[in-house]
Protein backbone atom coordinates (compact mmCIF):
# COMPACT_ATOMS: atom_id res chain seq x y z
CA UNK A 1 0.00 0.00 0.00
CA UNK A 2 1.38 3.60 -1.01
CA UNK A 3 1.83 5.89 2.10
CA UNK A 4 0.81 9.37 0.64
CA UNK A 5 2.11 12.35 2.81
CA UNK A 6 -0.20 15.51 3.18
CA UNK A 7 0.96 18.95 1.99
CA UNK A 8 4.02 20.57 2.71
CA UNK A 9 1.37 23.45 4.56
CA UNK A 10 -1.17 21.69 5.26
CA UNK A 11 -1.81 23.03 8.96
CA UNK A 12 -1.21 26.56 7.42
CA UNK A 13 -4.03 25.47 5.20
CA UNK A 14 -6.81 24.24 7.54
CA UNK A 15 -6.26 27.45 9.54
CA UNK A 16 -6.88 29.70 6.53
CA UNK A 17 -9.88 27.46 6.21
CA UNK A 18 -11.00 27.79 9.56
CA UNK A 19 -10.42 31.67 9.10
CA UNK A 20 -12.56 32.38 6.16
CA UNK A 21 -15.17 30.04 7.43
CA UNK A 22 -15.19 32.14 10.55
CA UNK A 23 -15.07 35.46 8.17
CA UNK A 24 -17.98 34.26 6.34
CA UNK A 25 -20.31 33.09 9.43
CA UNK A 26 -19.69 37.14 11.52
CA UNK A 27 -20.12 38.34 7.14
CA UNK A 28 -23.40 36.80 7.50
CA UNK A 29 -24.43 37.61 11.27
CA UNK A 30 -23.34 41.21 10.14
CA UNK A 31 -25.33 41.30 6.78
CA UNK A 32 -28.94 39.84 8.78
CA UNK A 33 -28.52 42.50 11.67
CA UNK A 34 -27.68 45.30 9.30
CA UNK A 35 -30.89 44.38 6.94
CA UNK A 36 -32.96 43.88 9.84
CA UNK A 37 -31.90 47.19 11.24
CA UNK A 38 -32.83 48.52 7.35
CA UNK A 39 -36.25 46.81 7.75
CA UNK A 40 -37.25 47.28 10.94
CA UNK A 41 -38.55 50.67 10.21
CA UNK A 42 -42.14 51.86 9.44
CA UNK A 43 -40.99 52.26 5.47
CA UNK A 44 -42.60 49.17 3.43
CA UNK A 45 -41.94 50.18 0.32
CA UNK A 46 -39.19 52.43 -1.32
CA UNK A 47 -39.74 54.16 -4.98
CA UNK A 48 -43.03 52.08 -5.04
CA UNK A 49 -41.10 49.00 -4.96
CA UNK A 50 -42.26 46.66 -1.53
CA UNK A 51 -38.96 46.11 -0.17
CA UNK A 52 -40.31 44.48 2.74
CA UNK A 53 -42.47 41.93 1.32
CA UNK A 54 -39.23 41.13 -0.98
CA UNK A 55 -37.02 40.53 1.77
CA UNK A 56 -39.42 38.17 3.61
CA UNK A 57 -40.30 36.38 0.36
CA UNK A 58 -36.37 35.66 -0.40
CA UNK A 59 -36.02 34.71 3.14
CA UNK A 60 -38.91 32.60 2.87
CA UNK A 61 -38.26 30.87 -0.91
CA UNK A 62 -35.00 29.84 0.78
CA UNK A 63 -35.72 28.06 3.41
CA UNK A 64 -38.76 26.30 1.89
CA UNK A 65 -36.51 25.80 -0.84
CA UNK A 66 -33.56 24.02 1.29
CA UNK A 67 -36.14 22.46 3.57
CA UNK A 68 -38.02 20.80 0.62
CA UNK A 69 -34.53 19.96 -1.17
CA UNK A 70 -33.55 18.39 1.83
CA UNK A 71 -36.75 15.93 2.36
CA UNK A 72 -36.87 14.80 -1.46
CA UNK A 73 -32.93 14.31 -1.79
CA UNK A 74 -31.88 11.55 -3.31
CA UNK A 75 -29.71 8.96 -0.42
CA UNK A 76 -28.49 6.20 -3.05
CA UNK A 77 -24.68 5.51 -2.22
CA UNK A 78 -22.60 6.65 -5.17
CA UNK A 79 -19.40 4.64 -5.91
CA UNK A 80 -16.34 7.05 -7.32
CA UNK A 81 -12.57 5.52 -8.03
CA UNK A 82 -14.18 2.14 -6.94
CA UNK A 83 -14.93 3.85 -3.21
CA UNK A 84 -18.45 4.09 -1.98
CA UNK A 85 -20.08 7.24 -0.28
CA UNK A 86 -22.74 5.78 1.57
CA UNK A 87 -23.14 8.62 4.40
CA UNK A 88 -27.14 9.66 3.84
CA UNK A 89 -26.57 12.65 5.96
CA UNK A 90 -23.84 14.10 3.43
CA UNK A 91 -26.00 12.69 0.36
CA UNK A 92 -28.55 14.69 1.50
CA UNK A 93 -26.83 17.85 2.10
CA UNK A 94 -24.98 17.66 -1.27
CA UNK A 95 -28.19 17.38 -2.88
CA UNK A 96 -29.78 19.67 -1.16
CA UNK A 97 -27.37 22.53 -1.95
CA UNK A 98 -27.18 21.78 -5.55
CA UNK A 99 -30.75 21.17 -6.43
CA UNK A 100 -31.26 24.77 -3.94
CA UNK A 101 -29.20 26.49 -5.96
CA UNK A 102 -30.09 25.39 -9.18
CA UNK A 103 -33.98 26.11 -8.28
CA UNK A 104 -32.95 29.97 -7.33
CA UNK A 105 -30.70 30.26 -10.15
CA UNK A 106 -34.21 29.60 -11.91
CA UNK A 107 -36.35 31.79 -10.08
CA UNK A 108 -33.67 34.94 -9.75
CA UNK A 109 -34.35 34.50 -14.06
CA UNK A 110 -37.71 33.97 -13.98
CA UNK A 111 -38.20 37.25 -11.45
CA UNK A 112 -35.51 39.08 -14.19
CA UNK A 113 -37.43 38.78 -16.66
CA UNK A 114 -40.91 39.02 -15.42
CA UNK A 115 -39.46 42.50 -13.64
CA UNK A 116 -38.33 43.63 -17.69
CA UNK A 117 -41.55 42.74 -18.79
CA UNK A 118 -43.48 43.98 -16.16
CA UNK A 119 -41.74 47.53 -16.98
CA UNK A 120 -42.38 47.41 -20.22
CA UNK A 121 -46.09 46.60 -20.06
CA UNK A 122 -46.30 49.49 -17.94
CA UNK A 123 -44.36 52.24 -19.75
CA UNK A 124 -46.34 51.26 -23.46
Amino acid sequence: MIDYESPLFISIQLYAMYALLLAAAGLTVWSLVRSARMLGGSRQTDNGIPVRRIAWLSVLLLVLTLLLTWLLADTTPLTINSKTYADVFWLRVSDMLINTSLILIIVAAAGTVWGVVRSRIIRS
